[in-house]
């Protein structure tokens, strides 16, 4: 994985509260659904006041993709503050995204699932 700036357009890889259905899902604004995917068993989700946090780890992570316009990145970096970054990561497709990743892979607890909120 590495860290990306923009692009003219990009694939989003969301895990949390921005999917479908979930309360910030409203913040990805004009981004579109594309299809339910997984990244490469290399991450894992760690979980503070409530949210998701996507790290380094072993695991295979569950969620969304979304095509979103560059232009709209700006509100979205807002909307994700701080204890998030934009990097590129692999996919079990074989393709890749942006993904929103803690800057602080330490931060909050251990989430041993790999989705988040757990499936029902």
């Amino acid at each position: 994985m590495r860290v990306i700036a923009a692009a003219p357009g990009l694939l989003l890889f969301v895990y949390g509260s921005l999917k479908r259905g979930q309360p910030n899902h409203h913040e990805l604004g004009p981004g579109r659904f594309v299809a339910e995917v997984s990244t490469v068993p290399q991450f894992a989700l760690r979980v503070m006041a409530g949210y998701p946090l996507l790290v380094a780890g072993a695991q295979s992570i569950r969620g969304e993709l979304f095509t979103l316009p560059v232009p709209h990145l700006a509100s979205l970096d807002a909307f994700e503050g701080e204890a998030y970054q934009r990097w590129e990561i692999d996919l079990l497709d074989g393709g890749c995204a942006t993904a929103y990743m803690a800057r602080d892979p330490n931060v909050g607890e251990a989430f041993s699932g790999d989705e988040w909120p757990y499936s029902v």
